[in-house]
């Protein structure tokens, strides 16, 4: 069996144990004494000791979030994943925007994910999925060839999965080939008809291609599907101006504003879509705001670079 892919268990284990502020109190007040003990327990690595002591103080005081999250961290070094995952939610439910929990929330998905993958590529190294992985992994770091190769791969296992045939399809369209994206998208399409990714990828390839009468057909499509998503709007009010369809495409540009409301493009199409059909103050106000919108962008790209010039190396 090849081993093709490492994952560092071990410093998300660590990261797990790092402190946070839900052990440094708030506004003045002192932890607790149940929790102090509790968190020398679990930095001693004593994890039943730091859970007995967590829920001990939980059956005091069931509100405590601090205690729960300690408890769920607890679990997590004890390697009982589940029932810290549903502490964890728990908190959560209780306060959506609590910081630690977050944390530690992201910390274990990402440990558990990584735990999946190992016995993926342990028991099935050459299945379609593990290949996929492998694809994915290659082309955040834009080795874009090797992700390729893997897809490929992927597909000579299964020929239907879809997720691999958006996959080619995106690096396809990305790259300006776009008669092999359109290929793969419709082989996704054909396998799944209501997959989004497909449609929205064949709009812009034609969009691209400039076929925009096939454009709109594929969009429409992706906009029944997700009838929320801002890039869809756009381009399908983007196609329909192209094909003479001004009224709507303002439709279609206005949803993707209402969805995306600093969409800078969506206000530059329904500038021109506006003046297509005489509503020229209403162009005016489109392309004022068009351009306040590249202002900001082009002001927050400078402070960015202006702050990484000052930044010491």
């Amino acid at each position: 069996m090849r081993t093709r892919f490492t994952v560092p268990l071990v410093l998300i284990f660590l990261a797990l144990l790092r402190p946070a502020a839900s052990v440094v109190p708030s506004r003045g007040e002192e932890i607790p004494e149940g929790l102090q003990a509790a968190t020398r327990a679990l930095y001693r690595g004593e994890y039943d000791r730091a859970g007995s002591l967590a829920q001990g103080y939980l059956q005091a005081h069931p509100q405590a979030m601090n205690a729960q999250i300690l408890l769920a961290r607890a679990r997590i070094s004890h390697g009982q994943y589940e029932p810290a995952l549903e502490g964890l939610e728990r908190v959560l439910r209780r306060d959506p925007a609590n910081p630690d929990a977050l944390y530690y929330l992201e910390r274990l998905s990402g440990l558990l994910s990584q735990m999946e993958f190992q016995r993926l590529f342990r028991l099935a190294p050459d299945s379609a999925r593990a290949r996929q992985v492998m694809g994915e992994a290659y082309e955040t770091q834009n080795k874009l060839e090797l992700a390729e190769t893997e897809y490929q791969a992927a597909l000579k296992a299964d020929p239907q999965l879809v997720e691999v045939l958006d996959a080619l399809g995106d690096l396809k369209r990305h790259q300006f080939k776009f008669d092999d994206a359109i290929r793969y998208y419709s082989r996704a399409l054909e396998a799944q008809p209501r997959d989004y990714t497909s449609a929205y990828g064949l709009g812009a390839a034609y969009l691209f291609k400039q076929n925009p009468p096939e454009a709109v057909r594929f969009l429409r499509l992706a906009v029944a599907i997700d009838p929320q998503s801002p890039a869809a709007r756009l381009a399908l009010g983007d196609a329909l101006l192209r094909v003479g369809h001004g009224d709507a495409a303002v439709t279609e540009l206005k949803a993707s504003i209402s969805l995306a409301p600093d969409l800078r493009q969506a206000y530059t199409l329904l500038a021109r879509a506006y003046r297509i059909l005489g509503r020229t103050e209403e162009a005016s106000a489109a392309l004022r705001k068009s351009q306040e919108l590249n202002r900001e962008e082009i002001e927050a790209r400078e402070k960015t670079l202006g702050s990484q010039e000052k930044t010491p190396r």
